[in-house]
């Protein structure tokens, strides 16, 4: 009877409420625009919107030019090389440190050129008003264009949570999740948190991957710097108290067959 009561009070004592696994959520009501349901019609389906450049992002720029025979103008612009842009290597700091940052206005300050707005522009849109701005300079220009930090941060219920890299410029978030090792089985689909910066500040939607409804809004496509939190399901609050719990008894089984031996031994 006594070590029922110790293990009820145990057990009590070291429960795991699923609110405490739940990351970001101190003080959050989730409002009705914030779920996935009342998303739908908002967008075309698989609305893809291309990403537009904003402050602190990084950008890799290549500026090719035709500055000897049309051939090898060609293979030196198809093979990527030469130019006036910088040639890294590919690691993601190495590119970091090669990039061009985007300041705190929005501006890109570039050889010649110097200071180039290009906040709330697409790539496509970067790379024509380049080759635009260079044509005065550069005979037969070429600019190429690249998003240096096209990463997300995907979180919670996952195989491998982290930042990882998106270079395809038409990721969805199933995409993200897959790079994260898909789902966990503690994991609730029905409450996939997505905070995304905005021109206007950031924006948190939760979108329930167990129904297609999702697929028809524009947070079926990832964009960079996306957070993607996978909640825990109720259950994992049950499974890390069991856990705790079955420590605690093994530890104090063993204190208990410890204290009958020595018991044991000082009676004989």
């Amino acid at each position: 009877m006594v070590f029922s009561v110790v293990v009820l009070t145990l057990f009590l004592s070291s429960c795991v409420s699923h609110k405490d696994l739940i990351l970001l959520n101190e003080g959050e009501e989730i409002s009705e625009g914030m779920l996935s349901d009342t998303l739908v019609g908002m967008a075309q389906k698989n609305a893809f919107q291309p990403y537009r450049i904003q402050p602190y992002d990084q950008l890799m720029i290549r500026v090719n030019a035709f500055d000897g025979s049309t051939e090898d103008f060609l293979n030196r612009e198809f093979s990527g090389g030469g130019g006036t842009g910088r040639r890294p290597d590919f690691d993601p700091a190495s590119v970091f440190f090669n990039s061009y940052s985007v300041n705190d206005s929005g501006y890109v300050i570039l050889p010649i050129l110097e200071e180039v707005d290009v906040a709330g522009k697409t790539l496509a849109e970067i790379k024509s008003l380049l080759d635009q701005a260079y044509t005065p300079y550069i005979k037969f220009v070429s600019s190429n264009i690249k998003l240096a930090n096209p990463l997300v941060t995907v979180l919670g219920e996952v195989q491998s949570p982290g930042i990882h890299y998106m270079y395809n410029e038409q990721n969805s978030i199933l995409d993200a999740i897959g790079l994260a090792g898909d789902f966990t089985e503690f994991s609730d689909r029905r409450k996939v948190k997505v905070i995304r910066r905005t021109k206007k500040g950031t924006k948190t939607v939760y979108l329930n991957m167990n129904r297609s409804d999702f697929m028809n809004t524009e947070y079926y496509y990832a964009q960079p710097h996306d957070v993607i939190y996978v909640e825990p399901k109720k259950a994992k609050a049950f499974d890390s108290s069991a856990k705790s719990v079955g420590v605690v008894i093994s530890a104090v089984s063993l204190a208990a067959l410890f204290a009958n031996l020595i018991i044991d031994f000082a009676r004989n």
